[in-house]
């Protein structure tokens, strides 16, 4: 899954400074949720160098945000986005552009198919979709600008919660048809946690902790319910240690 920053969204002003910063930090904060390994479908955010000496309201340049960051770790993430983010390698082979509000981006161009991360600027990047053209193509991008299009598109991006199934408690048992079922003796915090890193094998979802497997199955959307499992096969045990 290709996210990229919307350059186009720079290009643009706040009115005031303080709605700068406000809005910095939102994306900030946006970037940071994409980042985390909660976002399963996506690698990593793909960005182009972004002009710090440009305005990003009137009379105040995009560099002297980080003036405003008084914590050293908003200041070193808000360094990160502007200077550490991946060009895409065969960005240049993209020969048209994405045209936006009378501007023009090629990375925009490379996220057709993914997700734009931006400022919101404009009322118009405030939208969970962003139209605009290619060539003679008319696109529309899917948008994220605020945490609302993070839970808007959370299945897209590979977003799983956990919602524990009460057939599953601390115990196994054999329930009134003669079957064993497992035990799930993990906090909802520690199984979603396990769930965020558990690795897809043959359409379900496996992790291991405190030596312990586990199987996660999907019960609708991206929700899943999970119990421990420690009698795998071992082909999977072991492409589950693997990863551990």
């Amino acid at each position: 899954m290709i996210v990229a920053v919307n350059d186009l969204s720079f290009k643009r002003m706040y009115q005031s400074k303080e709605e700068a910063v406000d809005g910095i930090r939102q994306w900030m904060y946006v970037c940071k949720k994409i980042e985390s390994r909660e976002t399963t479908a996506v690698n990593e955010i793909y960005s182009v160098m972004l002009n710090t000496s440009a305005e990003i309201a009137p009379g105040y340049p995009l560099v002297n945000i980080v003036k405003e960051f008084s914590v050293k770790e908003e200041r070193s993430y808000f360094l990160h986005l502007l200077a550490n983010l991946p060009k895409p390698d065969d960005l240049e082979e993209k020969a048209e552009d994405f045209c936006f509000m009378e501007m023009k981006s090629t990375i925009c161009a490379y996220a057709k198919h993914g997700f734009l991360v931006s400022l919101d600027t404009t009322a118009l990047l405030r939208e969970c979709m962003i139209q605009g053209t290619i060539g003679e193509e008319d696109v529309s991008i899917r948008n994220i600008s605020m945490m609302d299009h993070i839970n808007l598109y959370s299945e897209e991006l590979g977003i799983r919660f956990y919602e524990p199934n009460l057939k599953h408690g601390k115990t196994s048992y054999i329930d009134s048809k003669g079957r064993n079922v497992n035990p799930m003796d993990l906090s909802n915090e520690e199984a979603q946690n396990l769930l965020n890193v558990a690795i897809e094998i043959d359409g379900s979802l496996y992790g291991k902790l405190h030596g312990n497997y586990y199987c996660f199955r999907q019960h609708h959307n991206n929700y899943y319910h999970g119990y421990q499992n420690n009698d795998l096969d071992a082909s999977i045990r072991c492409k589950i240690d693997e990863r551990n």
